[in-house]
């Protein structure tokens, strides 16, 4: 089950479509380098290098050190758990605070 948390991070990073189209460019080559992903788009290198910092906060993407490269790699696990979630209304795990709020709400 997915935290309540991490859903809002991952719907918050693909709320932008330069994001969206990142990594839908990552899960078409698997794995790239920043420099890879930086030739698909007309951004500036910081700028893209937000994009790519949000997408592995929220998860959904992984950065490992490949000698002298970063290498993203999309997280399909994260992914598919995120879509079970939105598509079939997979239950999603709220923190225990979380939970007592939404309760009183009801309660209201």
């Amino acid at each position: 089950m997915m935290e309540v948390d991490q859903i809002v991070r991952i719907a918050k990073a693909i709320a932008d479509p330069t994001r969206i189209e990142m990594l839908r460019v990552l899960r078409r080559a698997g794995s790239m380098t920043c420099t890879q992903v930086c030739e698909h788009f007309e951004l500036s290198q910081p700028t893209i290098s937000h994009h790519i910092r949000t997408l592995e906060k929220s998860g959904l993407i992984s950065i490992r050190k490949d000698g002298p490269f970063h290498l993203l790699t999309p997280n399909e696990d994260v992914l598919a758990g995120f879509a079970g979630v939105i598509v079939a209304g997979a239950p999603a795990r709220t923190p225990r605070r979380a939970g007592a709020r939404l309760a009183r709400a009801k309660k209201r």
